[in-house]
């Protein structure tokens, strides 16, 4: 009788436990995910071609830490198969596997990268940027891979456009067993039939209070570039045997250098910038205390990018063991430098005796006491 009882009040309990509202799910999804110091996730993408009746598919991770940048709230990146997108700390930066290049992406160079910068492929299809549209309106539940989840769609756009109506809805399916968005489908119609469909399939979420390490991390070898540059901007690159152009630049201490003046030395000219990695990677092996440049030679730092404010920020936090040359874009284009870091020997007589486009540990070895 006992248990009969107990089983009892445990039915009362539970069935008079209050359901959640389809509301209170979509705020509770929302605090949730805008709660979380760091949020990770994979996504599925199925992004459908009516012309080729075909289903491309992409997959992507993305990882997110809340961080004060000036064009958007989070630090974040964004990885697929042949490519990165990362932006920390106000640098936006692409990283391409297939050319072996990271680009670093300038407001000052090419203008509209703070709109990049807050919507991409990576942002515009994920949780982190549509649970702040309005109004979501929920619609039904439906069932996901056997579990029950709530559909909320949003019309993000009902109009005529050369007498064609366009109709486009997003439907967004929130489990409320867990408060996480685990699927968006977006709609688009052409005078009501269907004329594209993208699904989202998010998984493999980790929401945390605590942040880890967030930085990009190029293979060896990649060449970090400038946004924006163009071919007439970025010259052949002079090659070796070729007469090294003559240059006079400021170091941060606003001394005059001349490479002319160290006729009869060797000279190594380290064109390099402040966000590259492996420019950094460079100068810490050139730091390190068992690297030493041979007698007769003389190791110059030139920078044809970042101004003289930041430099003198960046030497106050990064070793740099030999001379800082600034103001150095005339130089950088005089030697057809258009990635970093990119090194040019020169020999006594003035002449280009080696030229290394990006990082690599054989170069190292052959500059500690001169190889």
């Amino acid at each position: 009788m006992k248990n009969y009882l107990l089983l009892f009040l445990a039915l009362v309990i539970f069935g008079c436990a209050k359901e959640k509202t389809p509301e209170e799910v979509f705020q509770g999804a929302k605090e949730k995910f805008y709660a979380a110091e760091q949020v990770s996730f994979k996504q599925v993408m199925l992004w459908e071609n009516p012309l080729l009746g075909e289903v491309d598919t992409f997959l992507y991770e993305l990882k997110l830490q809340k961080h004060p940048n000036i064009f958007f709230e989070y630090n974040y990146i964004g990885r697929r198969k042949d490519s990165e997108l990362s932006y920390l700390d106000d640098v936006l930066t692409t990283i391409n596997h297939k050319d072996s290049t990271v680009t670093i992406h300038s407001e000052e160079t090419k203008p509209g990268n703070e709109n990049f910068a807050s919507s991409n492929t990576y942002l515009d299809f994920s949780p982190v940027n549509l649970l702040k549209k309005s109004p979501w309106i929920y619609k039904q539940d439906t069932a996901i891979n056997g579990k029950t989840h709530l559909n909320f769609y949003w019309v993000e756009m009902d109009t005529m456009i050369s007498e064609k109506k366009i109709y486009l809805e997003n439907n967004m399916f929130i489990n409320p067993a867990n408060l996480t968005v685990n699927l968006l489908s977006r709609r688009l119609y052409h005078d009501g039939k269907r004329s594209q469909l993208i699904e989202n399939v998010f998984e493999e979420y980790e929401f945390s209070a605590i942040k880890d390490s967030l930085r990009i991390n190029p293979p060896k070898g990649y060449l970090s570039k400038i946004d924006g540059q163009t071919d007439k901007e970025s010259p052949k690159i002079l090659a070796k045997g070729e007469i090294a152009p003559d240059f006079e630049l400021k170091d941060l201490d606003g001394n005059t250098v001349k490479l002319s003046d160290f006729r009869g030395k060797k000279v190594l000219l380290d064109f390099s910038m402040i966000n590259c990695g492996w420019c950094k990677v460079a100068l810490e092996e050139f730091s390190k205390p068992n690297f030493e440049f041979a007698a007769n030679m003389v190791p110059l730092y030139i920078n044809p990018v970042d101004p003289k404010e930041k430099m003198e920020k960046y030497v106050s936090r990064v070793t740099v063991p030999f001379p800082v040359l600034i103001d150095a874009k005339s130089v950088g284009e005089a030697y057809g430098v258009s990635g970093y870091p990119t090194f040019f020997l020169i020999d006594e007589s003035g002449k280009i005796e080696n030229v290394e486009v990006g990082y690599s540990d054989e170069l190292m070895v052959k500059l500690n006491k001169g190889g």
